[in-house]
């Protein structure tokens, strides 16, 4: 099987209302949307998805495989989601 180092790219979309509009529940349902349809792209093409969890990179694989990549240093522990 070939693989590729292309990202794959999801097509965001055909929610409701605006993601700034939304309440939370309504934020976690489109959540699991996003997450569910990047496992499906992923797992068809044979790659696995990556996610950060307890300050480690796991890789999880379409067979329920979890493979950790990498343990992450205190320091990039913290992701910065702002400007400050």
């Amino acid at each position: 099987m070939k693989t590729t180092d292309k990202p794959i790219l999801l097509r965001y979309g055909g929610a409701l209302k605006s993601s700034f509009k939304m309440n939370s529940s309504e934020l976690n349902q489109a959540a699991s949307s996003i997450l569910r349809r990047a496992k499906e792209k992923a797992f068809y093409k044979g790659l696995p998805i990556y996610y950060i969890e307890g300050g480690r990179i796991i890789a999880e694989h379409a067979n329920g495989r979890k493979v950790v990549v990498k343990t992450l240093s205190n320091a990039s522990r913290s992701i910065r989601t702002s400007g400050t």
